[in-house]
């Protein structure tokens, strides 16, 4: 009976800590911008290949980064109540990086996981800063341009007004402006509605069929795919035993919405290959990779070889995407420097040539 009594009041406190920390993530008591994960992934996991466990790791970090303190805390509040890593993370990042650690920590690819995840988001906060500093110049250039705007609207055209000058009425202009600004927002407030409404794969599908980006899209989802999937193939798993694997995750997200497609797709003793080639994000080279007849574990690998490839890939289009930004823009503040010297000079052209 004590033994039972002690039980009880173990569990009972373990209840307590976990809503503890609940209420803890839940009240904004900690603030983790991706700016601060991306610096807590590309530590942790650095840290880890490098040999420290996953305790001295933390413990380091703290040390280091004495703002990444509170999650560290969170994290080793969680392993010392018998839970898992990823569990510390629950609510603190997007679910779709929280289900790839769950995988890895399962099976032991945590360290390989959390190494992609930071260099990965380490590029992305590379390209956003080069981004910035590409769209400063035209950015700014643009505000110039708008300041010129109305300075001709309330200055100049009053003063052209004085000197007899005729300059060219705009509100029927102003209205269809107007109109298309109103027409615009209506637009993109029912696109955002009926996409919420979409599922998760709907979702990614459509992403990656929007212009110019959907490109990008596609070669993430690839990568996240095929990361994914190399973990459980390397661990021996077949089609059926991932699509039950999948299945245990939190309903409406993209791997739980993955393993039921696989599952329908095999109850209904459709051909996998064909669901495949209906979503942009599965790349073609899984069938390939699949009909291989391999163990399970060498597709596993060859599958990690794949995924880094689409990394690369990825980065090298985002850098060629932001290079062209800054070339586009400029073409477009050209066009409108045109526009607003004509807007200035025809009036005075033809009160010329009516005189």
């Amino acid at each position: 009976m004590n033994g039972v009594k002690i039980l009880k009041s173990v569990c009972r406190i373990k209840g307590l800590q976990r809503i503890f920390l609940k209420d803890l993530k839940k009240g904004n008591k900690i603030s983790w911008s991706v700016k601060q994960q991306t610096l807590f992934f590309k530590t942790l996991g650095d840290l880890i290949y490098s040999g420290f466990s996953l305790k001295q790791a933390l413990n380091d970090i703290m040390i280091f980064f004495p703002k990444q303190s509170k999650i560290c805390k969170v994290i080793q509040k969680e392993i010392e109540m018998g839970n898992t890593f990823c569990s510390g993370l629950e609510g603190l990042v997007n679910q779709d990086t929280y289900n790839q650690l769950f995988i890895a920590e399962k099976f032991g690819f945590l360290p390989r996981s959390l190494k992609q995840i930071g260099s990965l988001w380490e590029k992305r906060e590379e390209q956003r800063r080069k981004l910035v500093g590409v769209l400063l110049y035209p950015v700014m250039l643009l505000v110039m341009l708008g300041g010129v705007s109305i300075g001709m609207h309330f200055l100049w055209q009053p003063q052209m007004s004085d000197l007899g000058i005729k300059t060219a009425e705009n509100h029927q202009a102003g209205i269809w402006g107007l109109l298309a600004i109103i027409i615009s927002f209506s637009c993109i407030f029912y696109g955002t509605w009926r996409y919420n409404r979409l599922t998760a794969l709907e979702k990614k599908q459509r992403l990656c069929r929007l212009p110019v980006i959907g490109n990008l899209f596609k070669e993430y989802y690839a990568y996240y795919i095929t990361f994914n999937l190399a973990i459980l193939l390397k661990e021996g798993m077949n089609i059926k035993e991932i699509y039950s694997f999948l299945k245990k995750f939190e309903r409406n997200t993209f791997l739980y919405e993955i393993g039921a497609e696989l599952g329908n797709n095999l109850e209904d003793g459709k051909d996998i290959h064909k669901m495949i080639a209906k979503y942009d994000f599965l790349p073609s080279e899984i069938s390939l990779f699949l009909q291989k007849g391999k163990i399970l574990s060498q597709i596993g690998e060859e599958f990690f070889f794949f995924s880094e490839m689409i990394h690369k890939r990825l980065t090298i289009q985002i850098n060629r995407l932001i290079e062209m930004v800054q070339p586009i823009l400029f073409i477009v503040i050209a066009i409108l420097i045109v526009i607003t010297y004509l807007k200035m000079l025809t009036p005075i052209y033809n009160n010329l040539g009516g005189a």
